[in-house]
Protein backbone atom coordinates (compact mmCIF):
# COMPACT_ATOMS: atom_id res chain seq x y z
CA UNK A 1 0.00 0.00 0.00
CA UNK A 2 2.97 2.58 0.81
CA UNK A 3 4.10 2.50 -3.15
CA UNK A 4 0.57 3.06 -4.49
CA UNK A 5 0.08 6.58 -2.36
CA UNK A 6 2.02 8.26 -4.79
CA UNK A 7 0.62 6.55 -7.70
CA UNK A 8 -2.84 7.47 -6.34
CA UNK A 9 -1.95 11.07 -5.98
CA UNK A 10 -0.86 11.07 -9.56
CA UNK A 11 -3.89 9.72 -10.78
CA UNK A 12 -5.82 12.10 -8.46
CA UNK A 13 -4.14 15.06 -9.94
CA UNK A 14 -4.04 14.07 -13.11
CA UNK A 15 -8.41 13.50 -12.67
CA UNK A 16 -8.38 16.99 -10.93
CA UNK A 17 -6.50 18.70 -13.91
CA UNK A 18 -8.86 17.45 -16.74
CA UNK A 19 -12.38 18.34 -14.97
CA UNK A 20 -12.91 20.75 -17.77
CA UNK A 21 -11.77 21.80 -20.71
CA UNK A 22 -9.25 24.59 -19.58
CA UNK A 23 -9.48 28.65 -20.74
CA UNK A 24 -7.06 29.43 -22.93
CA UNK A 25 -7.80 32.96 -22.71
CA UNK A 26 -7.84 32.92 -19.53
CA UNK A 27 -4.25 31.13 -19.63
CA UNK A 28 -2.97 34.01 -21.33
CA UNK A 29 -4.19 37.05 -19.56
CA UNK A 30 -2.34 35.12 -16.31
CA UNK A 31 0.82 35.03 -18.41
CA UNK A 32 0.64 38.10 -19.91
CA UNK A 33 -0.98 40.17 -17.11
CA UNK A 34 -0.25 38.30 -13.86
CA UNK A 35 -3.53 37.02 -13.01
CA UNK A 36 -4.91 38.17 -8.97
CA UNK A 37 -1.60 39.01 -8.36
CA UNK A 38 -1.10 41.33 -10.88
CA UNK A 39 1.14 42.87 -13.23
CA UNK A 40 4.50 41.97 -11.11
CA UNK A 41 3.75 38.30 -11.13
CA UNK A 42 3.07 38.09 -14.95
CA UNK A 43 5.06 34.78 -16.59
CA UNK A 44 6.48 36.60 -19.44
CA UNK A 45 8.72 38.82 -17.29
CA UNK A 46 10.52 35.79 -16.80
CA UNK A 47 9.59 33.23 -18.87
CA UNK A 48 9.53 35.33 -22.13
CA UNK A 49 6.54 36.44 -24.44
CA UNK A 50 6.13 33.06 -26.02
CA UNK A 51 7.31 30.63 -23.22
CA UNK A 52 10.57 30.82 -24.70
CA UNK A 53 12.14 31.04 -20.81
CA UNK A 54 16.03 32.91 -20.49
CA UNK A 55 18.90 30.43 -21.02
CA UNK A 56 20.91 32.95 -19.02
CA UNK A 57 18.52 33.61 -16.12
CA UNK A 58 18.20 29.93 -15.82
CA UNK A 59 14.32 30.36 -16.26
CA UNK A 60 12.87 27.59 -17.73
CA UNK A 61 11.46 27.57 -21.60
CA UNK A 62 7.75 26.26 -20.85
CA UNK A 63 6.30 26.20 -24.52
CA UNK A 64 5.13 22.88 -25.64
CA UNK A 65 5.91 21.48 -22.35
CA UNK A 66 3.50 18.75 -20.91
CA UNK A 67 0.38 20.63 -19.73
CA UNK A 68 -0.74 18.63 -16.57
CA UNK A 69 3.37 18.87 -15.68
CA UNK A 70 3.10 22.86 -15.46
CA UNK A 71 0.22 22.16 -13.60
CA UNK A 72 1.36 20.36 -10.67
CA UNK A 73 4.85 22.09 -10.31
CA UNK A 74 1.88 25.16 -9.75
CA UNK A 75 0.65 23.29 -6.87
CA UNK A 76 3.71 21.95 -5.54
CA UNK A 77 5.21 25.13 -5.73
CA UNK A 78 2.08 26.75 -3.91
CA UNK A 79 1.63 24.35 -1.46
CA UNK A 80 5.23 24.33 -0.50
CA UNK A 81 6.32 20.37 -1.94
CA UNK A 82 8.84 22.34 -4.06
CA UNK A 83 9.24 25.89 -2.00
CA UNK A 84 10.87 28.65 -4.40
CA UNK A 85 10.79 32.42 -3.05
CA UNK A 86 9.47 33.81 -6.61
CA UNK A 87 7.66 31.02 -7.69
CA UNK A 88 5.76 30.24 -4.16
CA UNK A 89 3.75 33.56 -3.72
CA UNK A 90 2.93 33.95 -7.31
CA UNK A 91 1.52 30.09 -7.13
CA UNK A 92 -0.95 31.02 -4.10
CA UNK A 93 -2.49 33.73 -5.98
CA UNK A 94 -3.78 31.12 -8.39
CA UNK A 95 -7.08 29.30 -7.98
CA UNK A 96 -6.90 25.63 -9.02
CA UNK A 97 -8.32 26.56 -12.36
CA UNK A 98 -6.12 29.71 -12.99
CA UNK A 99 -3.15 27.41 -12.87
CA UNK A 100 -4.88 24.32 -15.19
CA UNK A 101 -5.62 27.00 -17.92
CA UNK A 102 -2.24 29.04 -17.65
CA UNK A 103 -0.51 25.53 -17.63
CA UNK A 104 -2.74 24.52 -20.91
CA UNK A 105 -1.65 27.98 -22.29
CA UNK A 106 1.97 26.93 -22.62
CA UNK A 107 1.38 23.43 -23.44
CA UNK A 108 -0.33 25.01 -26.25
CA UNK A 109 2.57 26.64 -27.66
CA UNK A 110 4.19 24.02 -29.95
CA UNK A 111 5.65 26.44 -32.78
CA UNK A 112 7.35 28.43 -30.43
CA UNK A 113 10.93 28.84 -32.23
CA UNK A 114 14.29 27.41 -30.19
CA UNK A 115 17.30 29.83 -29.10
CA UNK A 116 20.74 29.01 -30.51
CA UNK A 117 22.58 26.98 -27.66
CA UNK A 118 25.51 27.75 -25.96
CA UNK A 119 28.92 26.69 -26.76
CA UNK A 120 29.71 23.09 -25.22
CA UNK A 121 32.86 21.11 -24.99
CA UNK A 122 32.28 18.12 -27.38
CA UNK A 123 33.62 15.57 -25.28
CA UNK A 124 30.88 16.38 -22.18
CA UNK A 125 28.35 16.54 -25.05
CA UNK A 126 29.53 13.10 -25.51
CA UNK A 127 29.28 12.11 -22.28
CA UNK A 128 25.88 14.00 -22.01
CA UNK A 129 24.24 11.82 -24.49
CA UNK A 130 25.47 8.59 -23.37
CA UNK A 131 23.76 9.30 -20.22
CA UNK A 132 21.05 10.12 -21.84
CA UNK A 133 20.96 6.94 -24.09
CA UNK A 134 22.16 4.25 -22.23
CA UNK A 135 23.34 5.75 -18.35
CA UNK A 136 25.94 3.92 -16.49
CA UNK A 137 26.09 0.40 -15.29
CA UNK A 138 29.20 1.38 -13.36
CA UNK A 139 27.49 4.17 -11.58
CA UNK A 140 24.16 2.44 -11.21
CA UNK A 141 22.69 5.37 -13.73
CA UNK A 142 19.40 4.92 -15.34
CA UNK A 143 18.90 6.48 -19.22
CA UNK A 144 16.97 9.60 -18.55
CA UNK A 145 15.22 8.76 -22.05
CA UNK A 146 13.71 5.56 -20.01
CA UNK A 147 11.36 8.01 -18.80
CA UNK A 148 11.92 11.42 -20.57
CA UNK A 149 10.98 9.84 -24.01
CA UNK A 150 13.17 9.26 -27.34
CA UNK A 151 15.18 12.09 -27.46
CA UNK A 152 14.39 13.69 -24.62
CA UNK A 153 10.76 14.61 -26.29
CA UNK A 154 9.14 13.88 -22.59
CA UNK A 155 6.68 11.52 -21.95
CA UNK A 156 3.20 13.28 -21.19
CA UNK A 157 1.75 13.58 -19.12
CA UNK A 158 4.29 13.60 -15.99
CA UNK A 159 7.57 13.22 -17.96
CA UNK A 160 8.79 16.67 -19.30
CA UNK A 161 10.70 17.04 -22.32
CA UNK A 162 14.09 18.14 -21.68
CA UNK A 163 14.92 18.60 -25.13
CA UNK A 164 16.12 21.77 -25.82
CA UNK A 165 15.76 22.82 -22.19
CA UNK A 166 18.00 25.74 -21.31
CA UNK A 167 20.96 23.83 -19.71
CA UNK A 168 21.37 26.80 -16.94
CA UNK A 169 18.40 25.57 -15.37
CA UNK A 170 18.17 21.68 -16.07
CA UNK A 171 22.37 22.32 -14.35
CA UNK A 172 20.43 24.52 -11.28
CA UNK A 173 17.23 22.02 -10.71
CA UNK A 174 19.69 18.54 -10.87
CA UNK A 175 21.52 20.18 -8.44
CA UNK A 176 18.27 20.87 -6.75
CA UNK A 177 17.56 16.95 -6.80
CA UNK A 178 21.10 16.22 -5.90
CA UNK A 179 21.47 18.63 -2.46
CA UNK A 180 17.18 17.99 -1.76
CA UNK A 181 16.09 21.05 -2.08
CA UNK A 182 14.12 19.78 -4.81
CA UNK A 183 11.49 17.00 -3.04
CA UNK A 184 8.39 16.69 -5.33
CA UNK A 185 8.99 13.50 -6.96
CA UNK A 186 6.73 11.15 -4.93
CA UNK A 187 8.55 7.80 -6.06
CA UNK A 188 11.99 9.17 -5.36
CA UNK A 189 13.12 8.52 -8.68
CA UNK A 190 15.09 12.08 -9.67
CA UNK A 191 17.20 11.67 -6.38
CA UNK A 192 17.78 8.23 -6.48
CA UNK A 193 19.13 8.84 -9.87
CA UNK A 194 20.92 12.33 -9.35
CA UNK A 195 22.50 11.69 -6.14
CA UNK A 196 24.75 9.48 -8.40
CA UNK A 197 26.37 12.01 -10.67
CA UNK A 198 28.84 13.97 -10.42
CA UNK A 199 29.18 17.40 -10.93
CA UNK A 200 30.55 16.48 -14.36
CA UNK A 201 27.87 14.42 -15.10
CA UNK A 202 25.29 16.89 -14.35
CA UNK A 203 26.48 19.81 -16.65
CA UNK A 204 26.77 17.15 -19.38
CA UNK A 205 23.39 16.06 -19.39
CA UNK A 206 22.28 19.41 -19.20
CA UNK A 207 24.26 20.46 -22.18
CA UNK A 208 23.69 17.90 -24.06
CA UNK A 209 19.47 17.92 -23.77
CA UNK A 210 20.16 22.12 -24.71
CA UNK A 211 21.86 20.82 -27.82
CA UNK A 212 18.92 18.92 -29.07
CA UNK A 213 15.35 19.13 -30.33
CA UNK A 214 12.33 17.26 -30.10
CA UNK A 215 10.44 15.27 -32.19
CA UNK A 216 12.86 13.34 -33.20
CA UNK A 217 13.78 9.69 -31.95
CA UNK A 218 17.67 9.84 -32.73
CA UNK A 219 18.61 13.69 -32.31
CA UNK A 220 22.36 15.04 -33.01
CA UNK A 221 23.43 17.65 -31.07
CA UNK A 222 24.79 20.82 -32.51
CA UNK A 223 28.11 21.16 -31.59
CA UNK A 224 30.06 24.47 -31.80
CA UNK A 225 34.06 23.43 -31.85
CA UNK A 226 35.69 26.42 -33.92
CA UNK A 227 35.34 23.91 -36.98
CA UNK A 228 31.40 24.98 -37.92
CA UNK A 229 28.63 23.48 -36.71
CA UNK A 230 26.57 20.20 -37.10
CA UNK A 231 23.36 19.80 -37.20
CA UNK A 232 20.62 16.67 -37.47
Amino acid sequence: MRHRLPALLIAGLAAAAAHAEPDLENGRAIAMGGGPGGPQTACFTCHGAEGEGDRAAAFPRLAGQSGFYLYKQLQDYAYGHRPNEVMTPIARELSDSDMEDVAAYYAALTDVPYGEPGEADPELLQRGGQLSAIGSREQGIQACVNCHGPGGAGMAPSFPYLAGQHANYTELTLHQWKNRLRRNDPLGVMEEIVRRMSDEDIRAVALYFEQVRPGNAHPQPIIRNGLGEHER
